[in-house]
Parts: structure tokens; C-alpha cells; sequence
């Protein structure tokens, strides 16, 4: 192989030391926005001029992790967005079937991928797909994989190493708090996304991690009346070992939108690290001259990781 809330009221659980000197996006309740200063959670509405310049091929102006500016007022006002630094964003459609972009989260430093040992089954392709999404937003990806209370850790590690992952994989349960430290050691520090498939255990996780955090969902639904719909946008968490955690609703399916095939390439590390091929851009399927075929036939690019390559290629929209 060639390598791999208003008047400033604290809710029950705020970050103690702000990630930078502008407040911080929490919570985005559609114009209404949770904000952090560093000392309190607020609520701000988002400038009028803001939501009309922002990119119309985006479905959101504003997420969790967002860096802003506000104008003070009854109540403040978002008036601008700091570029972000990294942002998780999939493809999304709006009316009449119009392809927009949908950011569902920003300036994190990784991505957690929290899939399961089954219940629901383990799903690789989907693991590629958000690995994809994590690199093209300038972020790390990492495996979480839950239940493995279900069987054994080594039974896991096998599944993991058959589908032939390339990430760096944290093996837990958070039945039995398996693995939980670990992950915590992954955590504290870093601004971290979990994203999942629906049903994996990612809110179970949450809930270890965070002591208390469904007491902060129970505050917030009281102030801002939302609390029923907390599993449709993404929500910003201090960690008590210190680090931010962004969770993200569950889905059933990442759609990707126009990719190219390097980064399709690029979330496997058997064809990504191939030697040249002879003409570029290749996408590696009847090209002459191309290295991954020649991988193929020697070895050195397993056959399953080959067609789950295809695959993914084969859905994504080519430019």
C-alpha cells in the first residue's frame, strides 16, 4: 500500500474563556441568533442588510462558531461576519428545486465522524463523505465509533480495518463510558463538529461529555421557546476540559455538490498517495497510463476501496 437569551442572562452552561476577541454564534433560531461576549449569552437579530448581501447560492448567513460584530440596541444586532477560518458546509436544495450551499458549522479545527458498530449499521460510505466535506472545509476528520458495546472493541477495530479507514478512529460506548476518556482527550482544547448519521448515539455522547447540557437545552427552550425543534440546527457547547463542541442534526444522507475528483481522490489515502498518473486530471477509471489502475492490479489499492472510490465518484457533480 502507498499509505494512507435577552438582558444578558447566563444560561446553564457558557464557555469561561472566550475563543476570540468577537462574540460567538451559539445558537441560530432563524433571524434570532444566541451570541457569547466572553461574559454572557444574549440574543441578537441579524442586520437587514447582512441577510440581503449574503451569497444567494447559500441557504444560511449565519451558524454555529460564527464570529461576529454587533451594534447594540434592544436588541443588538448582527451587523457583520468575520471571515471564517474553516467551515463545514453540504449541499442543499431551496425553492422551486434551486441548488443552494448549507453551512453547518464554522471555524472548527475537526470534524468528528460518530458512526456506529451497528444499530444502525456501520456505513463507510457515509464516512467518506463526510470526510470529503471535513477536508474541503480545511478541517481534520476523525472516526468516533459507538456501540461497541454491541460486541467487542477488537470486533470493531476489524470492521474498520476491512473497510480500510483511513482516519484516526476512537472506539466507544456511551453505555458503558468506553473509549469516553479518550475521546474527551481528543476534545479538550479544539474547536470540534460532531456530525452523524440519525440514530448513531451522538446526542448520547453529548450528554456524557457535558454534564448538565440538557439542562442548557431546557433553559433555552424556556427563553426562546424553541427548545422542541433543537435537533434541526447546530449548537455550540463549551467542554468542561476546556475546547468548543458544535453538535449537528442527525441526517440520513450528506450530498456533496460539485466535486472534483481529486477530492474524491483525496478521502483515500490508497489513491490519493499513488504515484503520478501519466495524464492529468485523471479520474482513474479507463485513462491510460493511470497508477491507481496499475495499484489495482498489483495490490496495492485494495478492490473495496476502489469501488467505494467509484462510487463516490459516480454520485458526486462533476464540474
Amino acid at each position: 500500500m502507498w499509505g494512507p437569551g435577552r438582558g444578558g442572562y447566563a444560561p446553564a452552561i457558557v464557555p469561561t474563556t472566550p475563543t476570540s476577541a468577537r462574540p460567538t454564534v451559539l445558537q441560530v433560531y432563524g433571524v434570532t441568533a444566541l451570541i457569547w461576549d466572553g461574559h454572557t449569552v444574549r440574543e441578537a437579530t441579524l442586520a437587514p442588510r447582512l441577510k440581503a448581501d449574503t451569497d444567494p447560492s447559500r441557504s444560511n448567513a449565519l451558524v454555529a462558531g460564527d464570529e461576529v460584530a454587533l451594534e447594540e440596541g434592544s436588541p443588538p444586532r448582527i451587523v457583520s461576519v468575520a471571515p471564517r477560518r474553516t467551515r463545514l458546509e453540504r449541499a442543499a436544495t431551496g425553492a422551486r428545486g434551486r441548488d443552494l450551499t448549507q453551512v453547518i458549522a464554522a471555524n472548527a479545527d475537526q470534524t468528528v465522524i460518530v458512526s456506529s458498530f451497528d444499530d444502525p449499521p456501520f456505513r463507510p460510505g457515509l464516512i467518506d463523505r463526510w470526510t470529503l466535506l471535513a477536508l474541503r472545509g480545511g478541517m481534520e476528520p476523525v472516526l468516533c465509533l459507538n456501540k461497541v458495546d454491541l460486541a467487542t472493541v477488537e470486533a470493531a477495530r476489524r470492521v474498520v480495518l476491512e473497510a480500510h479507514i483511513p482516519l484516526e478512529t476512537i472506539y466507544v460506548s456511551a453505555k458503558t463510558d468506553e473509549g469516553l476518556e479518550t475521546l474527551r482527550a481528543q476534545l479538550a482544547g479544539r474547536s470540534t463538529v460532531f456530525v452523524g448519521h440519525s440514530g448513531v448515539g451522538k446526542s448520547s455522547l453529548l450528554r456524557r461529555l457535558i454534564p448538565g447540557a440538557d439542562a442548557a437545552t431546557g433553559d433555552l427552550s424556556e427563553r426562546t421557546r424553541k427548545g422542541k425543534h433543537t435537533t434541526t440546527s447546530s449548537r455550540l457547547y463549551p467542554l468542561p476540559e476546556g475546547g468548543l463542541l458544535i453538535d449537528t442534526p442527525g441526517v440520513r444522507s450528506v450530498v456533496l455538490g460539485r466535486t472534483t475528483a481529486d477530492e474524491v481522490s483525496g478521502v483515500f489515502g490508497e489513491i490519493a498517495h499513488a504515484p503520478a498518473c501519466r495524464f492529468r486530471p485523471c479520474t482513474h477509471r479507463t485513462e491510460p497510463g493511470c497508477a491507481v489502475l496499475a495499484g489495482l492490479r498489483s495490490g496495492a489499492v485494495p478492490r473495496a476501496v476502489y469501488q467505494r472510490y467509484l462510487k463516490l465518484l459516480e454520485e458526486v457533480e462533476l464540474p
